[in-house]
């Protein structure tokens, strides 16, 4: 329809042919209801004909068609200002998921197993789903997010109908992936798509973890993946065999925490983990994001796993509406002013102990990291900690009460290590977000995977992520210009945490070295003890 000027008789006409169109919806959407009810009362052992899934299947094609033709009446340009909203306020897309789409993919899969007649409604009741949503994806805009994220639950679906692990199944769950990361995408905060991630990821056991943290940890979480989550450590076993032996045993770790063992257990688990990092870190390089996999995990530790009455959460969570500037120039102060003082007062609170067994257990993660400068591959995980650590400076209340597990000479050295000719000084010296030239990819591969986390919103500068490019279009293998990129970042972050000159301190001549301070808390660093939440003071204002 052109962009005209309607006139009464036509908007009358266009109001009339939609109140049609909703109250025939309506009629079918109930038939679709009492069908599914019907079926799903039955005893297990009621077999329907092929007639009568086809007649069942047929009720539910006609209910998508019939959204299919409200979308697009209730969308046409020349009537979005009189009817245009109508789909919105009806719910509509939630309601062609649920009653159209869903209930029924749910009752095939259900009966599935038998007959082989029910397999075969199912696979063509999928691919039915999908092209009509792959439709409403092309011409109604505005709930792109909500067909984005239905392709990828359809794509599962598909993926799910196949028994074995085979090629079929691993492009269906490569297509599912696609959809799901182009709803990040659109929206980076929602745990819900994370948690889709999570399921597709099987039988990657480390990135399904990182999922699931993500999912609970994010500004939107998910709280359902915490059962999930549950389940999947529940499967790691406690003393991990040779098989994935450095995944097993970080699984193991955290599975202690989630599981609520005694804390001798996560200490225990947390110690051998270590052992077998140290003896194979190289290994978590070579594999594609692991290093950046487990160090958000630790993240996800240290905030609790997204509890809401955990500290650090709660103190992220207070400077929603905080700028950077405005939480530098505090922390700038607090850093000033404060000193460990060993007769303050000691925090014996489960979440603060809960917080400062998981930081121990993060940190020396991160100093075993550390302690390969030639490791390229591990740059990433470093980059992802060194954010999550500038961030926490920012926060006082946080970081005054984890800077003793921080191994802050480590992280001098492995710093003044990055310096090459190529590294531009005045760009990691400057105040602003650092880029290397105006060419290469901002976005890096590691900050497509925090986006989102409530820990990283003072990190990222606004719109940083407007321009980032769709998931099929960004390279499998890195370039030279996204290493020095990274590099740039990396000593940026160096130089930002180096400005409050509590921890360490940068000059042209010898670089980055750590304080007095930071070598007063080397042996806290270094020690495990602190693995079993051990009590600890935290520093006082001084007037």
């Amino acid at each position: 329809m052109t962009n005209c000027i309607l006139t009464e008789s036509v908007i009358d006409e266009m109001k009339e042919k939609m109140r049609n169109i909703y109250a025939e919806l309506g009629k079918v959407e109930k038939s679709c209801t009492e069908k599914i009810e019907d079926v799903s009362q039955m005893n297990e052992n009621t077999m329907l004909s092929h007639d009568q899934w086809n007649t069942i299947t047929s009720l539910h094609q006609e209910l998508i068609e019939k959204h299919y033709d409200f979308f697009v009446v209730s969308q046409d340009l020349a009537a979005i200002a009189t009817i245009g909203n109508l789909a919105e306020k009806h719910n509509m897309p939630a309601r062609m998921w649920s009653y159209g789409i869903y209930r029924y993919l749910e009752l095939l899969r259900k009966h599935r197993a038998h007959s082989l007649d029910v397999q075969e409604h199912l696979l063509n009741f999928t691919r039915l789903s999908y092209l009509m949503v792959t439709l409403l994806l092309e011409r109604i805009s505005p709930f792109r997010e909500i067909w984005t994220e239905c392709l990828g639950d359809l794509a599962r679906y598909r993926m799910a109908v196949e028994d074995t692990d085979g090629a079929d199944q691993r492009t269906w769950a490569e297509v599912s992936r696609f959809w799901y990361n182009h709803a990040t995408d659109q929206c980076p905060e929602a745990g819900r798509i994370q948690n889709h991630l999570a399921v597709i990821s099987r039988p990657d056991t480390l990135q399904q973890f990182f999922y699931y943290t993500k999912a609970l940890i994010i500004a939107r979480p998910f709280s359902d993946a915490w059962a999930s989550m549950k389940q999947l450590v529940h499967s790691i076993p406690g003393a991990p065999g040779d098989r994935n032996i450095l995944v097993n045993s970080f699984m193991a770790a955290h599975g202690a925490r989630i599981l609520d063992l005694p804390v001798e257990q996560f200490a225990l688990r947390s110690r051998i983990f270590l052992t077998n990092l140290r003896q194979d870190v190289g290994r978590l390089g070579q594999e594609a994001q692991q290093g950046i996999f487990v160090t958000c995990c630790n993240i996800g530790a240290i905030l609790q796993y997204g509890n809401k009455d955990g500290f650090i959460a709660t103190e992220f969570n207070s400077t929603d509406n905080t700028t950077l500037g405005d939480a530098y120039a505090l922390a700038k102060q607090w850093a000033s002013k404060a000193h460990v003082d060993p007769n303050s007062h000691v925090s014996t609170d489960l979440s603060s102990q809960y917080a400062f067994s998981a930081s121990s257990f993060a940190f020396h993660t991160l100093a075993i990291i550390l302690n390969q400068p030639d490791d390229w591959n591990l740059q990433p995980a470093v980059h992802v900690s060194m954010a999550f650590l500038w961030c926490l400076t920012l926060h006082p209340a946080v970081i005054q009460r984890l800077e003793r597990l921080v191994p802050w000479s480590i992280l001098a050295n492995y710093l003044n290590s990055l310096f090459q000719p190529n590294v531009n000084i005045s760009t990691i010296k400057g105040k602003s977000f650092p880029r290397i030239d105006g060419t290469t990819p901002q976005q890096l591969p590691e900050d497509l995977l925090i986006r989102g986390h409530t820990w990283s919103r003072l990190y990222y500068p606004a719109m940083f992520f407007d321009a980032t490019a769709m998931a099929e279009d960004r390279p499998l293998i890195e370039d030279p210009s996204t290493m020095l990129l990274r590099v740039h970042r990396c000593l940026w972050l160096g130089m930002q945490i180096a400005s409050y000159s509590r921890w360490m301190k940068y000059d042209d001549i010898l670089r980055f070295t750590p304080t007095r301070l930071a070598y007063e808390f080397a042996p806290i660093s270094q020690s495990l003890d602190h693995l079993s939440g051990s009590l600890y003071s935290t520093p006082r204002l001084m007037d």
